[in-house]
């Protein structure tokens, strides 16, 4: 059922290809690219594990990244702690790709 909960808005932002590829090629806008952090983080904070999201990934090497690099992290069990890491993970992410894309 944890699986699930967390899958489905996963899904839902990976409706649109969430991509690094150069200009031209077809993005996800940085809101797209921050959901899914944000979903890719709140599955690890709510024990999700991480072959399960690499299962989600389905080898796309940007949500990959996001999952390697959630799961480097660590869990916490204070619903405040966690909404805070899930939400500095969601804007690092929302940074990076907001940078990369005005360069």
């Amino acid at each position: 059922m944890k699986m699930l909960i967390v899958a489905i808005p996963l899904l839902a932002a990976l409706s649109a290809p969430v991509s690094a590829e150069p200009a031209g090629e077809e993005q996800a806008s940085c809101e797209q690219i921050a959901s899914v952090a944000e979903s890719v983080m709140d599955a690890h904070q709510h024990g999700v594990s991480m072959a399960a999201m690499m299962d989600i990934a389905k080898d796309n090497a940007l949500i990959e990244k996001m999952t390697v690099e959630a799961y480097e992290g660590a869990r916490y069990s204070t619903k405040e702690i966690q909404d805070r890491e899930i939400a500095d993970f969601r804007d690092k992410w929302y940074m990076w790709c907001f940078k990369d894309k005005n360069q």
